[in-house]
């Protein structure tokens, strides 16, 4: 059976999470709310912050959305069926065959997403969990449901200690059963996991029929431990954290016409994330926002010149 590192996972997952919390209160470094807190982590695998991000913001990062469908900055887009393609590359909205794609790491060009990456309710909860600044590895910026099967993070977004991972969604407008809401199963993290081969915890991207295989086993084993799905409806703002082994996906999209808009981040720590995954031959340029850490390009000037380019002069990128 593969399974994390125990001596490398962070404080709150290992067995000694009772005495070290316990400690920590008597010396005033925890107060009993967040303890309460860690402790719902350790036993459903998420943290829900409802209506965490102001709806000024929101609207900020979704103007900014519109503009960035007009001008096309130098971002990527994920698109279901095609892979990664540049911004300016890709077809007008109204002519794409699916809904299944995602604006890539668009708060390096948005003040408002990455007011909303480095927003303090939400560092400061995965501080608390990870015992040490959160880096943010990337942000995926939503316009409709994702219908993705069930997964979890770390074999994808992948991090040097697999289990220094944290996924965050955003609601960026209101989610019901409609439009295709979020699902999770608490208490999955907790679950044996899954052997990509010679006792892999990640995918190499490799053989397809694994995916499928790995699928079925977190369908197997949450129906042996009688895990059931919890649908995730939200209002704009709600913001959901959620450990790097739990299991969860999108639900169908049952009115097509239906936008669900959010923001997806993923976090890690330095340890565990020494180089930005675009760069990875480089040393980072590190950036201290609020209660986290942003990674910049190594060769730009000046940490966040693009945004305030885009920003500040509107100017239309080619």
């Amino acid at each position: 059976m593969v399974e994390f590192d125990h001596a490398t996972q962070p404080w709150v997952d290992r067995d000694s999470f009772a005495q070290e919390a316990a400690a920590r209160q008597a010396a005033g470094r925890l107060a009993d709310t967040g303890r309460a807190r860690l402790e719902a982590w350790r036993r459903e695998g998420f943290v829900a912050l409802r209506g965490a991000v102001a709806p000024d913001l929101v609207a900020r990062l979704l103007a900014d959305y519109e503009r960035a469908w007009h001008q096309r900055p130098p971002l990527r887009v994920l698109v279901e069926g095609r892979g990664e393609q540049a911004f300016p590359e890709v077809a007008p909205r109204d002519t794409l065959s699916h809904h299944h794609y995602r604006v890539m790491d668009f708060h390096e060009i948005s003040e408002a997403g990455r007011q909303i990456v480095f927003h303090d309710a939400i560092t400061s909860t995965l501080a608390e969990i990870f015992d040490a600044p959160p880096v943010a590895m990337q942000s995926l910026l939503f316009e409709y449901g994702s219908e993705q099967r069930i997964h979890q993070d770390f074999p994808y977004v992948q991090a040097r200690i697999p289990s220094h991972l944290i996924g965050c969604w955003v609601a960026l407008e209101d989610v019901d059963e409609g439009n295709g809401p979020l699902f999770y199963l608490p208490g999955s993290h907790r679950l044996p996991l899954f052997d990509w081969g010679a006792g892999n915890l990640v995918y190499d991207g490799g053989d397809d029929q694994r995916v499928t295989a790995f699928e079925a086993h977190l369908e197997r084993i949450c129906a042996e431990a009688g895990l059931v799905r919890t649908v995730l409806t939200a209002r704009q703002g709600d913001v959901l954290l959620w450990h790097a082994a739990l299991a969860h996906g999108g639900s169908p999209v049952r009115d097509p016409a239906r936008s669900r808009k959010s923001f997806v981040i993923h976090y890690s720590t330095r340890e565990a994330y020494p180089r930005d995954r675009r760069w990875p031959d480089r040393e980072p340029r590190v950036e201290a926002v609020g209660g986290g850490l942003r990674y910049c390009e190594p060769q730009m000037p000046r940490p966040g010149l693009l945004r305030r380019a885009w920003s500040k002069l509107g100017r239309r990128f080619t």
